[in-house]
């Protein structure tokens, strides 16, 4: 099992990379023809360059289309890209990598375009490079123009910003929806990101269309879980180099769980950020060797930021693996050494700490997009600050969760 587990860790960049993710869609080519197929659709961090596509689902031939070779592609009821070519700016906009003085500069690109939102009057556009996010806006058949942002050093530590994209969209609502003066105030109050802009812009159109309603999905969901923990409980004791040893003594408990998924990419739900309440126990019975009975119950409730991958990624059958850091808290009742020959006993012989980490890894796989067979090993890790021993376990757990929402 653990070796399993890290050979799967080890490989997850190359899946990473590696692994496809083809759903329907179209493209419009630049002569207006459109080919429906499908597309290779990624948690595109970066707008991408360029994309794959097939004509049919198990095809072997993969084409590769650019800005320069085809006008729209979409990805059904989740994404839709336009070519865009005009001059783009070019200053950096991310903090603490900012420029010492308004930066000015301009570039001339072919690139795509992710439609935000769109309605009756206006269509909002994003596009993110290694330089920087941008927006784009159009009314109708108008050219598409950037919304104008920039932030710099007016010197070494004041940082001065630019709003023109407040005045470009007070533009709008003057030309589509003059009487809206709440409007116009919530725009100059507005901030240089999707939530706000698309707001403004859904605003000025009254409502976005049924097509972007559809691809509006949730960034996050819940699930809730049941299992069985195994855990193998050590004490280690560390005399010199010849004179060591160490004992151990295996408990299983029920476990509960309970988490938050937050998805990089909402149509794709592929890579995820997880985080994970478990709740869980151990009864170790450590028999000494000099005939003495260590015992206690200890009581942890572990909370895991975890990144998670689907390795294999379908709508009806998903496998992924995930790995993080589990802090946990721990509670311990009749922590007691038992001494035979002299049949007395010793309450708290040794400090157990009350927060410890260990690093969890699980392999996992979803039917129907609902019901989650999850199975986590976690190597040994110590709760105890002793130099001269250790009191530590090592868990194997396996569970089922539901997952809430979609």
């Amino acid at each position: 099992m653990k070796l399993f587990l890290i050979a799967l860790f080890a490989a997850m960049p190359l899946c990473i990379f590696a692994q496809s993710n083809y759903h329907q869609g179209y493209i419009v080519k630049s002569n207006g023809d459109t080919v429906r197929g499908y597309i290779d659709y990624r948690d595109w961090d970066h707008t991408p360059k360029s994309i794959h596509f097939k004509m049919n689902e198990t095809d072997k031939e993969v084409l590769t289309y650019d800005p320069q070779t085809i006008k729209v592609f979409e990805i059904a009821g989740m994404e839709r890209y336009i070519s865009y070519s005009g001059v783009t700016s070019m200053d950096v906009t991310s903090f603490p990598d900012l420029p010492t003085g308004l930066d000015t500069n301009k570039m001339f690109q072919t690139i795509f375009l992710r439609q935000v939102t769109t309605g009756k009057h206006i269509t909002l556009y994003q596009q993110r490079d290694d330089t920087k996010g941008r927006f784009f806006i159009a009314a109708g058949d108008d050219p598409i123009n950037e919304l104008k942002y920039s932030q710099y050093y007016s010197d070494n530590t004041v940082i001065t910003e630019t709003t023109y994209f407040r005045g470009q969209l007070i533009y709008y609502i003057n030309q589509f929806d003059a009487n809206d003066r709440n409007l116009v105030r919530v725009t100059e109050r507005a901030i240089f990101n999707e939530p706000d802009l698309k707001k403004i812009v859904d605003k000025i159109n009254g409502g976005a269309t049924a097509i972007v309603k559809k691809m509006d999905r949730r960034s996050f969901r819940f699930f809730v879980g049941v299992g069985a923990s195994y855990t193998k409980t050590d004490f280690s004791r560390f005399y010199d180099q010849f004179n060591n040893y160490v004992i151990s003594s295996n408990s299983m408990s029920p476990q509960l769980n309970a988490g938050l998924d937050v998805f990089a990419n909402p149509n794709v739900q592929r890579l995820v950020l997880r985080v994970e309440l478990s709740l869980y126990s151990a009864s170790p019975n450590l028999r000494m060797p000099e005939g003495n009975l260590y015992t206690f119950k200890q009581y942890t409730a572990g909370l895991t930021p975890q990144i998670l991958f689907d390795v294999y990624n379908k709508d009806a059958f998903k496998v992924y693996i995930d790995g993080g850091a589990s802090f946990n808290f721990s509670t311990y009742k009749n922590n007691k050494i038992t001494y035979s020959a002299l049949g007395t006993t010793q309450q708290s012989p040794y400090q157990l700490e009350p927060v410890w980490v260990s690093l969890p890894l699980q392999i996992g796989v979803v039917i129907n997009k609902k019901v989650e067979f999850a199975l986590t090993y976690t190597k040994f890790a110590a709760y105890t600050i002793y130099q001269s021993l250790a009191v530590s376990n090592r868990t194997m757990s396996a569970g089922l969760k539901y997952r809430l929402g979609k």
